[in-house]
This record gives structure tokens, C-alpha cells and sequence, in this order.
């Protein structure tokens, strides 16, 4: 065994249990924005239904918007999956780390005793653990990175449909106000996913330079 100074214990990843639980709090609202988002997309087209010919291409853009929420949606139930399994392990690890912790102390204050190398295998073993749990932690933390980049690209796409639905709203005529109203409804609940998109990213990049 690789023995490990006992004065050094290794690191506790509470930040990292802090961070899947705070992203989680952080993303329950994007489900909510993203139903609002839906809603909006339905009074939409039913506008642009009783606009008829005014508002035609009005429908492929809340037809892509509706599609967008959804999977927006799809996306953060995935996030949440990921995150609850990145805090369990994260508990693991943390436990696992106390253990270790608690047999440097033992061999600390042990160091003349007679059958002090009985302590190599288990500790030996909580080290298997660790290195085990820790890249498990890694791995989960660039999976809800990678989660939080498809909603970004989402939202970075919705803005470029928002933009054009303003365009279509202008030929609308006498319903032009109000699809422009939905427009700028849509805009606002894209930057509050936006930003609390981004509050995740700054949350996971946090904890998991401070637990590195």
C-alpha cells in the first residue's frame, strides 16, 4: 500500500453535494418558465389562426417554439436525474472520506503498536472507494455540463426564432400587437432560462474547482 501522511486527510466534497442540490433549486424554475413558454406558444397560434393568411408563417415558428419548451423541459428532468445522483454520491464519498480519516487518526496516535499494519488492507480498500467515487463525480459533473449546453444552445436558437416571429408579426395587420406582445413574452422567459442556466454553470464550476 501507498501510505498516505496522516496528518493530510483527503479533501470532503460537501461543495459538491451543495452544488447538485443547488442547481436543482436553481432549475426547478426553468420547468416552470419553460411551461409559461409553452402557454404563450399556444395563444400564438390561436391568434394566428383567426389571423389566417396574415400570420401564416407565424406557425412553423410556435411550432418550433412548442417543441423547444418541451424538450427544455425533457432536458432539466435529466439535469435532475444527474444532480440527485451526483449528491448520492457525493454523500458516499463523504462518509467514505470520514472513515479514512478516522484510521489516519487511529494510526497517528498508534504508531508504536504491535499489529499496526492490520490497518494497511482496509485502508487501502477506502482508498479504492475514493478514487472510485471521485471519478464517478467527475463524470456526472461533464454530463450535467453537457446538459447545460443543450439548453443554452436552445435558448441561443429561440432568440434567432423570436427575432424572425417579430418580423412575421409586422404582416399580421390588426393582430401585429399582440404577437408582438407574445414575442416579447417569449424573449423574457428565454433570458430567465438563460440566466438561471448560467447561475448552474457558475454553481457546478465552483464546487468542483474547490473539491479538485
Amino acid at each position: 500500500m501507498n501510505k498516505m501522511d496522516a496528518n493530510k486527510p483527503i479533501t470532503k466534497p460537501q461543495v459538491a453535494f451543495v452544488s447538485a442540490t443547488s442547481i436543482a433549486a436553481e432549475l426547478a424554475d426553468v420547468v416552470q418558465v419553460a411551461k409559461e413558454m409553452s402557454i404563450s406558444v399556444k395563444n400564438a397560434k390561436a391568434i394566428a389562426n383567426r389571423a389566417g393568411a396574415k400570420a401564416r408563417g407565424f406557425y412553423p415558428i410556435t411550432d418550433f417554439i412548442d417543441e423547444m419548451s418541451l424538450d427544455t423541459m425533457r432536458l432539466v428532468k435529466a439535469i435532475n436525474k444527474e444532480s440527485l445522483e451526483l449528491s448520492r454520491t457525493a454523500i458516499a464519498d463523504l462518509r467514505c472520506n470520514e472513515s479514512y480519516h478516522k484510521f489516519q487518526l487511529a494510526r497517528a496516535k498508534a504508531m508504536d503498536a504491535k499489529h499496526l499494519t492490520s490497518l494497511d488492507q482496509p485502508m487501502a480498500h477506502l482508498q479504492d472507494v475514493l478514487r472510485d467515487k471521485r471519478a464517478q463525480i467527475r463524470k456526472k459533473a461533464r454530463q450535467l455540463n453537457n446538459l447545460l449546453d443543450e439548453i443554452s444552445k436552445h435558448m441561443s436558437v429561440a432568440n434567432v426564432i423570436i427575432s424572425n416571429s417579430r418580423i412575421e408579426a409586422v404582416n399580421a395587420e390588426e393582430f401585429r400587437q399582440n404577437l408582438e406582445t407574445i414575442a416579447d413574452n417569449l424573449e423574457v422567459a428565454c433570458n430567465k432560462i438563460r440566466q438561471h442556466v448560467k447561475n448552474s454553470y457558475r454553481q457546478l464550476s465552483s464546487a468542483m474547482q474547490q473539491w479538485s
